[in-house]
């Protein structure tokens, strides 16, 4: 019989009969019946060709070939312990780390909560944040890059599982100087004409910012892409165009330059978090955790109305109207 039929399970009861000097011991050892282990010898000895041990009815011991085996037998049972060790620790540390993607400017009032209060409950876990610009609105979900994702709904992404977390009101940001930043508030419909700053890549998330379900099927007049918030506010605050953005936009990145106002009709955004048929079991407590912490920072108001109307044209000189 070929030695290729030897399986780890002979050379462990080979080591462990070796070690006790008897099978009954080995047999208690190895959590196996004591005829179990007797069977598993003699398979490996007939393998083998030659007798590993020395039976008497008050001993047990070495043959000479059987001494011979013996250190290398103990060698490979020892490293198999350690790859067991090694694989455990593995499997450890994958169901115990979570990847949270990120839309950047996205969730910025309670996602410092959201990451404080996993990490309270679950302080051996690793929770890896990784952000993602407007190139990828899902936030890495359709590349799977992340177990989980929060971002700003509508997505073409199948195969998610998507729940909200927040609502917010969509508003203007006008470059400082603009005709309409005189108004406390603007209908979509003057928008409508103006060069926009747009997200890099089309798709139904780029549309919905550039409010294209008003426009009848008239194409918008893309001024500028940028793919940060930053990039978005200096294009609009250097006149290049106009943009529509949430309004947590407007506590978060006011900069000198630029205007945010109220738009009448337009549909509030969402604030959600995505996940995929994860098997990490970590995942469903990171989504509770955000709807909780999401929920208690919508009983308080995610953004004053005052902030609303932000107007910071006094701290630069005054800018030329943009027609």
């Amino acid at each position: 019989m070929s030695v290729m039929n030897i399986k780890l399970r002979h050379v462990r009861c080979f080591v462990a009969v070796a070690m006790e000097k008897s099978f009954a011991r080995a047999a208690d050892r190895l959590a196996v019946s004591q005829p179990a282990l007797s069977q598993t010898i003699n398979q490996l000895e007939t393998t083998l060709g030659f007798l590993v041990f020395e039976r008497t009815t008050r001993s047990v011991k070495l043959t000479a070939n059987g001494q011979l085996l013996f250190e290398s037998a103990t060698k490979l049972n020892n490293a198999m312990d350690t790859f067991y060790c090694d694989i455990k620790s593995l499997q450890v540390s994958v169901v115990n780390e979570v990847r949270l993607g990120y839309l950047i400017g996205t969730a910025v009032d309670f996602m410092p909560d959201i990451v404080s209060e996993f990490e309270r409950r679950r302080p051996h876990a690793s929770l890896k944040l990784v952000e993602f610009d407007f190139n990828n609105p899902d936030a890495g979900l359709g590349s799977k890059q992340v177990d989980c994702g929060i971002f700003r709904p509508p997505l073409e992404i199948g195969d998610i599982q998507v729940v909200e977390l927040a609502r917010e009101k969509c508003v203007v940001c006008l470059p400082a100087g603009h005709a309409l930043a005189q108004q406390k508030s603007v209908r979509v419909a003057q928008l409508l004409d103006e060069p926009f700053i747009a997200a890099p890549k089309g798709g139904v998330w780029r549309d919905f910012w550039l409010a294209n379900d008003f426009r009848d099927g008239k194409p918008p007049k893309v001024a500028f892409e940028a793919a940060t918030v930053d990039a978005e506010l200096q294009a609009v605050a250097t006149r290049k165009g106009i943009s529509i953005t949430a309004e947590s936009t407007a506590k978060y990145y006011a900069r000198p330059g630029v205007v945010f106002l109220p738009i009448h009709e337009m549909a509030e955004c969402s604030i959600a978090i995505g996940f995929g048929d994860s098997s990490n079991p970590l995942v469903m407590e990171l989504v509770e955790i955000a709807k909780e912490v999401a929920q208690r920072y919508m009983r308080l108001g995610m953004v004053d109305d005052e902030l609303l109307s932000i107007d910071l044209r006094g701290l630069l000189p005054q800018a030329a109207h943009l027609t």
